[in-house]
């Protein structure tokens, strides 16, 4: 049991802006990424805010830059209060919510609405519960709670808080937002102006112009994306400095922290030896009962530890399209590291992978397949898929009834018959669109009737979606 006295401790220690009335410089980043105006107009509703996604994506950042916006608009800072539950002490006491509530109502007799920022509440036991009450009783609490695990948050929610929170995923940044982050303003400024076009102007004769005259910058800032990944605490630092920490800490803290704590994990080493295998296989088909058979461990162990590690947000597990979804779940898997720094991290690629045509296809491959992944939010089924008759198709993007056939050709030259995949699929499932993603051809094309479009992939990569 943590007492109260420990409790006003770290609630005075925490927040400070008690005292100054603003959040220091050190806990926010000037650049804020592209779900903030979302969570910021969120903060006015009464609905419970929870920001999820994978370790050290900027959740904690996003909630001192909420902070920030709030007592910007007036909140008196007594009325906005954070803790965090990162530390194992905090997080075992089952009623600590309650506690701490009732410690910073003993400390201000607050009057009007309070904004409580719980961080990492998955190591709260029961946390769910506890919010609900609050929730339920009309008190006038804001709750903004964040996790590491987003996809257990749901399934602990998924009853007691049904229609009561708002979930807002965040993942490694998009090329998009590597690009705002690390770019000159001229590039910033092409990149969000970008995201407001309609489809019909992007394809225009002007747009492939404006996409020439940045083209250098987006190819080098790319080949920076492909070698050091999307996480954010990576960027401009020292290539050797970015992988060795990737490896030795991210990693380590995703397995001995949040999936071995979370899930009670016993046999880690499978675990791991199954992350390293997928990292060398990345991309590619994936049989449950060979892998079993090498990991000398059941099929159902590899689909429950597959499963860790798409909650963990180091793999994404792709299915076979089909019209029938029992075909689609019986059919072989494809699987990738979900962010190419971790991959080139736990690889040992280096700078060499930029040469390798081989390799760099198949970490291009993933990045588009993490990029429209990722588009979608989690508490919806998945809409990514990839297809195999005789011939195979990279990804197939499901967005209502519209099908988007996707291939992805990182290479210099393409011809008509390295796209036997994506015409196959389009001729079965009478698809007139389909997208091919290049190194550089940005051209429209008619092949067997049917329209192509040739998408620079550091291009796409910088639109949240596509229409054809």
């Amino acid at each position: 049991m943590v007492s109260k006295e420990a409790v006003m401790d770290e609630l005075i220690r925490a927040n400070y802006w008690w005292e100054t009335g603003w959040v220091s410089d050190n806990h926010l980043e000037e650049y804020r990424r592209d779900i903030f105006p979302e969570l910021a107009k969120d903060m006015w509703e009464k609905q419970i805010c929870g920001i999820v996604g994978a370790r050290r994506t900027g959740k904690t950042t996003l909630m001192y830059q909420l902070i920030h916006c709030l007592l910007e608009d007036g909140v008196e800072p007594e009325r906005i209060l954070m803790y965090s539950f990162d530390n194992p002490l905090m997080s075992d006491d089952v009623g600590i919510i309650k506690k701490i509530l009732e410690v910073h109502n003993e400390m201000y007799h607050v009057k009007g609405p309070r904004y409580v920022f719980l961080d990492e509440i998955q190591y709260v036991e029961d946390w769910s519960r506890w919010v609900k009450s609050f929730y339920d009783r009309n008190e006038e609490i804001k709750f903004v709670v964040s996790g590491s695990s987003g996809k257990l948050i749901y399934k602990n929610t998924s009853e007691s808080l049904t229609g009561r929170v708002s979930f807002y995923e965040t993942n490694p940044f998009s090329f998009g937002e590597y690009c705002k982050y690390n770019g000159d303003n001229d590039l910033i400024k092409f990149v969000e102006d970008l995201s407001r076009r309609d489809p019909g102007h992007i394809y225009s004769k002007d747009m492939k112009i404006k996409v020439k005259h940045y083209q250098e910058d987006l190819k080098r800032l790319f080949n920076d994306y492909i070698l050091y990944g999307g996480i954010p605490e990576t960027f401009r630092k020292e290539p050797h400095i970015t992988h060795k920490w990737l490896k030795e800490d991210y990693v380590g803290l995703v397995f001995y922290r949040d999936l071995m704590e979370l899930f009670d994990i016993r046999d880690i080493r499978t675990l791991e030896e199954l992350f390293y295998y997928i990292a060398n296989t990345h991309g590619q088909r994936a049989n449950y009962s060979k892998i079993g058979d090498m990991l000398d461990c059941r099929v159902e162990t590899v689909k429950t530890y597959l499963g860790y590690l798409e909650i963990a947000s180091l793999v994404h597990i792709v299915e076979h399209y089909s019209k029938s979804p029992k075909k689609s779940k019986r059919a072989e898997k494809k699987l990738y590291v979900s962010d190419s720094g971790i991959l080139n991290a736990v690889r040992g690629g280096g700078k060499n992978v930029l040469a390798d045509s081989k390799v760099i296809g198949s970490m291009v491959e993933g990045i588009v397949c993490s990029h429209m992944v990722s588009q979608r939010s989690a508490v919806f089924p998945k809409n990514v898929f990839y297809w195999r008759s005789v011939h195979e198709l990279d990804f197939v993007v499901k967005q209502g009834n519209e099908l988007i056939p996707v291939e992805v050709k990182y290479t210099s030259r393409i011809r008509d018959g390295d796209l036997k995949g994506l015409l196959s699929f389009m001729d079965k499932y009478r698809v007139e669109e389909g997208i091919v993603l290049t190194k550089e051809d940005h051209e429209t094309k008619k092949i067997h009737g049917k329209k192509i479009r040739y998408i620079p992939v550091w291009f796409f990569l910088l639109r949240a979606t596509w229409a054809l």
